[in-house]
């Protein structure tokens, strides 16, 4: 009896179009005498081929994007990193830091440069804004009365994002913005009453939480963007239905203004415009773009293995990773390595992209995220790398019957030098 099987495995359009073609042509088959390269058939065996290839496509596809190591879409590696409880990580400011002088007009004893206050530096051709993150009450000098301010300022612009809070789960509150800096948010919900802005902090665990902790969490969405969600008055303060929340940012250009050195203040500060020329501490650094496919494959298991915890020299060298996207390089040793030894300290070498080393002002950022984490009993200490630069001197044999290029052909030729 005639095998009546047809094999429909293969992914390749042309094996599944034979296949058709061979299940037609067998022995009982009412079309085996057919011209399937000039006839009508031809049509509808590519129609079939093609449906087929399409549904054989689709369930490779569906398959591969349910485990986290073999998705490509980056929806889906977000939302397998979601159900680690890890959040990938969002566009970084670049910071520089700067000082200036104010003059006043009239004698002040103290002067508040408010948050916001903005700065413009030029790279090429792209202008970027820079601004201070939070209010600066300074002091008049007591010898000349000026005001000497001496701070961080962060590239990016603040914007906000308005919401009307409702008991309807299904109702998602996304922040608009791609390229927001999720250091810099803060949320604020406005009572239905009329009541005075309360002003709710972002919570990483349910630890601690009471029905009244004002308390909003985060978690990533799709198409690259960030959701915020609130307690159930038991585990952190469900916001009153119709209140309104307020999410403020700063949104940033990600790694194109590393490097500005160069800063002018945008206008008078508390109606005092006699403002020295900017000084520039340290230029422009750390500003980088969203996190990777790959990066958030690394380090979502691992923010899972790690539990926000800093025991292990690994665990320091991971924390730090996923958290600060601009480091290219780094290396945590303990103390006891040392000769001599020193006990209870952490020493973190780290590198950061378009630096050669790590400025102070990001040193003390990455010592400040970890020292929460850490045992009581261990300080972290960032250090700068040690380099090492190497010289190849190399001897290149080559067949001069195969090739009628000159020796110093092949020095000048970038393809052969690269």
């Amino acid at each position: 009896m005639a095998n009546s099987s047809i094999n429909l495995v293969g992914l390749d359009f042309s094996d599944i179009k034979n296949n058709l073609k061979d299940y037609l042509k067998r022995s009982d088959s009412p079309f085996r005498d057919y011209n399937y390269e000039g006839s009508n058939i031809s049509a509808f065996l590519d129609l079939l081929a093609y449906n087929t290839y399409l549904n054989n496509f689709y369930l490779n596809m569906v398959a591969s994007e349910m485990f986290l190591d073999t998705a490509n879409l980056r929806d889906s590696i977000v939302s397998h990193a979601k159900e680690l409880n890890y959040i990938p990580q969002s566009f970084k400011s670049a910071i520089a830091r700067v000082g200036f002088t104010i003059t006043p007009s009239t004698a002040l004893g103290s002067i508040v440069v408010p948050k916001g206050t903005t700065f413009t530096s030029r790279i090429g051709s792209n202008n970027f804004t820079f601004s201070i993150a939070d209010n600066i009450t300074v002091n008049a000098n007591t010898a000349d009365g000026k005001f000497y301010v001496t701070t961080n300022i962060y590239e990016g612009a603040y914007t906000s994002d308005s919401f009307v809070y409702s008991s309807n789960s299904d109702i998602k509150y996304v922040l608009s913005n791609q390229t927001i800096d999720l250091s810099s948010l803060t949320v604020s919900v406005i009572s239905s009453t009329g009541a005075t802005p309360v002003e709710y902090r972002q919570a990483n665990s349910y630890l601690g939480l009471t029905p009244t902790s004002n308390v909003f969490f985060l978690q990533a969405a799709t198409n690259d963007q960030y959701e915020i969600l609130f307690g159930d008055n038991i585990s952190g303060r469900m916001p009153l239905a119709g209140s309104v929340i307020v999410a403020r940012y700063r949104a940033c250009n990600g790694e194109l203004p590393n490097g500005s050195a160069v800063f002018n203040i945008d206008g008078p500060i508390q109606n005092q415009a006699n403002i020295t020329p900017i000084s520039t501490i340290f230029a422009a650094s750390g500003g980088a773009v969203s996190e990777s496919l790959t990066s958030i494959k690394r380090n979502a298991t691992r923010h899972y293995q790690n539990q926000e915890r800093a025991v292990t020299a690994t665990d320091y060298e991971n924390l730090l990773q996923q958290n600060f996207p601009e480091i290219q390089a780094i290396s945590a040793y303990g103390g006891e390595e040392l000769n001599p030894p020193q006990f209870g300290k952490v020493f973190i070498a780290v590198d950061v992209v378009n630096a050669d080393g790590t400025p102070e002002i990001t040193k003390q950022k990455f010592v400040n995220y970890l020292t929460p984490k850490c045992p009581l009993s261990i300080e972290p200490i960032v250090v700068d790398p040690e380099f090492l630069y190497c010289t190849v001197n190399s001897s290149v044999k080559y067949n001069v019957g195969i090739t009628s290029l000159k020796p110093t052909d092949m020095e000048n030729d970038s393809k052969i030098c690269n």
